[in-house]
């Protein structure tokens, strides 16, 4: 699964002459620098931050910004990289926390915008830094709102509170004797996750955002937005039926979107300027499939190429001169997986359909046979599964397993619609969606159904485990990643950074203040259903997890422990929401496919049997696990793929 150097995303500097992208794996982490000129790599030097997240340039010659996590628990801290002298150092003066970049702009190219950790709980501060000097101008101190949007001079325009009902509300930041500022639009609960603001344009008084276009699409508008005035109507510049924006770029020139990336069951470039038409037909026959701008500097573009069966390829493409050249891989090392993964439309009980992508070995069951299956349900809920690489649904696919990946209601991307029919349906229609993809996995001979497996992580994670505690079904096995097992106490007790959001989560989850929703998300908590779970379980999680807390795990282990089931937690000490490292990233990989192989069934391909080295890892038994795992030892002829004895 993982394992080799992997290289991050690229970036471009402003001037157009270097690209710029961390690696890692094996070895230290580095900054690659790159000659476009030369076409060449110019060197690497080493990361000055722990756990380096990410890089990026600023508008700034020379001076790029990283992102690290430095033990995984999302506290953010951001560092000023002079390329050419190697220098790393803290952003600002050192003290911030939890930072996050909010605005660059090429008109302000000294400077940067940042919000960090404010006085109070959930607050925030907004800071002008000079990338010059370090000096730190506060632009709003101790904002509660919940976001902040700045134009193009990286001043402060909008502010965003989310209201008792879950409406979004956009106010003009206040000027002087008004405190609260001037509305300028209400974003219904209905409307609230498919709406997004995504920048102000050249001319400061106008707005571009996505809306949603009735209940199944999305579309493009700009919006007046002049000080102290609500927005009117929004004129529509593009629309996309069934689907969402995966990306929107901006014009040089006029500060107006001419290119976006929509995305349905696969991502399509859009060219909106007609400019860009040939160049985009002229790249999609080069690349040999669907490409995805990701920068542009005068003539020069980002581009990438995705495919299921291999990580992100990077290239650089000349409009003016129509020639295009590698830059880098994701992965150097890596073949293209035996893998292929084909969209489906599943039907759902009551109408509708789930896009839902199904991804198995290239040679696998060519006579029909159903074969062993694992549902992997994404996280959120409130995001969505594409048709490009995953790291661990290929990997998966690639032992010999048919992964089945639905977007069940409330996965983004599909339109409001399909968003509002999760609203309150956790543990309930939602798991309706799971249960009616894996009859049709079934149906259409993808799963044989008394060799099904379930694996998740966060959301995901709580959708497998609510799965295996409710289900009729014969599963085989269950692999959930910091799983959320309580939702009173996940709706009571959101992370500080979500508390701004809370009137959303209580009105899509359930608000436990209510007596009958109370009842309602306890009976829907895995951790209160240890009881009915009938098959063995692997639990993950992270120590660090400021997102989902590792207790929700270990509370979920020892309720299986208690209710004598076959568990096993394993719990990375130096790990958040995901595990990043990579000696824990080696280790969890082999977990996971052992889990499978011991239970599922064996795979088609052999499990690395070398232990992994530089790993934190610390997994812990339930009694009947340890009781199996002796017996095991004792009888290493057991029948593979069976418990032991039936819980």
């Amino acid at each position: 699964m993982s394992g080799g150097e992997f290289h991050g995303r690229p970036a471009l500097s402003a001037d157009g002459c270097f690209a710029g992208w961390l690696c890692g794996g094996s070895e230290a982490p580095r900054l690659v620098l790159y000659d476009v000129a030369a076409r060449r790599e110019l060197g690497r030097s080493h990361v000055g931050a722990a756990r380096c997240r990410a890089f990026t340039w600023t508008h700034l010659p020379g001076v790029g910004l990283a992102e690290a996590d430095a033990d995984g628990a999302e506290d953010w801290s951001h560092f000023l990289v002079r390329v050419e002298s190697g220098e790393w150092r803290p952003l600002g003066d050192g003290s911030l926390r939890r930072t996050r970049v909010v605005g660059l702009s090429e008109r302000r190219p000294d400077e940067v915008v940042v919000s960090a950790d404010g006085a109070e709980p959930g607050h925030r501060d907004y800071l002008h830094i000079s990338l010059r000097t370090g000096e730190t101008t506060p632009a709003l101190r101790d904002s509660a709102h919940a976001a902040v949007y700045f134009d193009r001079e990286l001043q402060p325009r909008l502010t965003e509170s989310v209201l008792a009902d879950g409406t979004r509300e956009l106010r003009h930041v206040p000027a002087a004797g008004d405190p609260a500022g001037a509305l300028f639009l209400r974003i219904p609960h209905e409307e609230a996750l498919t709406a997004r603001v995504l920048r102000f344009g050249d001319d400061p008084d106008r707005l571009y955002m996505v809306l949603p276009d009735g209940p199944g699409g999305v579309r493009l508008a700009e919006l007046d937005c002049r000080p102290g005035e609500p927005a009117g109507t929004p004129r529509t510049l593009h629309r996309v039926e069934g689907g969402d924006y995966a990306d929107v770029l901006f014009a040089t020139d006029t500060g107006a979107p001419d290119l976006v990336h929509t995305e349905r069951a696969r991502t399509s470039c859009v060219p909106l300027d007609e400019r860009w038409t040939a160049p985009v037909a002229r790249l999609r026959e080069e690349l040999a499939t669907e490409l995805t701008v990701l920068e542009r500097r005068g003539p020069l573009w980002l581009v990438a190429m995705h495919r299921p069966d291999r990580d992100a390829h990077y290239a650089l493409h000349d409009v003016a001169r129509g020639e295009t050249w590698p830059l880098s891989r994701a992965r150097p090392e890596q073949e293209p997986l035996p893998v292929e993964c084909r969209p489906v439309r599943v039907p759902l009980r009551g109408g509708g359909h789930a896009v839902t992508y199904v991804t198995r070995r290239t040679e696998e069951r060519r006579d029909g046979t159903p074969g062993p299956a694992v549902l992997l349900v994404h996280g959120g809920p409130w995001r969505r599964s594409g048709w490009r690489y995953a790291e661990r649904r290929a990997a998966v696919a690639a032992l010999g397993y048919t992964v089945i990946e639905p977007n069940f209601r409330g996965s983004t991307g599909f339109g409001a619609g399909w968003i509002n029919a999760a609203d309150r349906q956790w543990g309930a229609a939602m798991q309706d969606d799971l249960e009616d993809t894996l009859d049709w996995a079934v149906a259409e001979g993808l799963a044989a159904p008394d060799r099904i497996a379930l694996m998740g992580g966060s959301y995901g994670g709580y959708a497998v485990l609510q799965m295996a505690a409710t289900t009729a079904r014969p599963l085989r096995c269950v692999v959930a990643t910091s799983p959320l097992t309580d939702l009173v106490r996940f709706v009571e007790e959101p992370p500080a950074f979500w508390r701004s959001a809370a009137p959303m989560l209580r009105r899509r989850i359930g608000d436990p203040a209510v007596p009958e929703q109370r009842a309602a998300l306890t009976a829907a908590s895995p951790v209160n259903r240890a009881d009915g779970v009938r098959c063995p379980v692997l639990l993950v999680h992270g120590a660090n997890d400021s997102r989902v807390p590792a207790e929700m795990a270990s509370r979920m282990f020892m309720a299986l422990a208690r209710a004598d089931r076959d568990a096993c937690l394993a719990l990375f000490p130096d790990e958040g929401h995901e595990v990043v490292t990579t000696g824990n990233r080696a280790a969890l990989d082999r977990l996971i496919a052992e889990h499978l192989d011991r239970w599922l069934a064996p795979a088609t391909c052999t499990v690395p049997g070398t232990p992994v080295e530089s790993t934190t890892l610390k997994v812990f038994d339930s009694p009947r696990a340890a009781r199996r795992k002796a017996a095991e030892a004792l009888n290493s002829g057991a029948e593979h793929g069976n418990s032991p004895d039936r819980q």
